[in-house]
């Protein structure tokens, strides 16, 4: 099995399909150093294939290297995913997470609208209180909380990219991230209808 440092960088690319070492530090908080090497190991392992992102060098994560993050989730999550206590839990987030797409569908069709910012940014900070509920738990979703309330810092400063640019660590990169992230922790696949 992984080691949590291995885990963290490799789910970090698996979240992101397609990135660039400084963005798994700025999404882990793992060394910079403890980042190269995983990365490095990872590809020799054949789990990883490096990628270039426009003059960028990033990695993606291979069917093998799918594998063991899936493998990790499995076996370090399998008693949260017979908690009911969880599924309250993520019932609940969906009704926040419907809300949220919501607002960020106006704010795109509305050019960023002040109201509809407002409504992306109170569902923001719904989902940070929530998501400390669940810190006890799975400690590292205190990078998810310390990601959002930097974005949400951000745009409240009037940087308003990091509303929903894919590009950056924008409040809606986040929320997807960490919505794909809660449902491989509790075993389920993302509701398309």
């Amino acid at each position: 099995m992984l080691t949590e440092t291995d885990f963290l960088v490799l789910n970090a690319v698996y979240l992101k399909k397609v990135v660039a070492a400084p963005q798994i530090v700025e999404m882990t908080g793992v060394a910079v150093d403890d980042v190269a090497r995983c990365l490095e190991a990872a590809t020799e392992q054949g789990w990883l294939m490096e990628m270039d992102m426009g003059g960028a060098d990033g990695v993606m994560l291979l069917e093998d290297g799918i594998t063991q993050v899936m493998s990790y989730y499995q076996e370090v999550y399998a008693d949260l995913r017979s908690n009911t206590v969880q599924s309250d839990w993520y019932q609940s987030f969906e009704s926040l997470n419907k809300r949220f797409v919501a607002a960020v569908t106006e704010w795109q069709e509305t050019d960023g609208s002040d109201r509809s910012e407002q409504r992306v940014l109170q569902a923001a900070e719904r989902l940070v209180k929530d998501i400390g509920r669940l810190v006890p738990i799975i400690p590292r979703y205190s990078g998810y909380v310390d990601r959002m309330e930097r974005s949400m810092d951000r745009v409240d400063a009037g940087e308003r990219d990091y509303v929903c640019n894919p590009t950056i660590d924008s409040i809606h990169n986040i929320w997807f991230e960490f919505h794909e992230d809660i449902l491989t922790v509790l075993g389920r696949q993302r509701d398309t209808t």
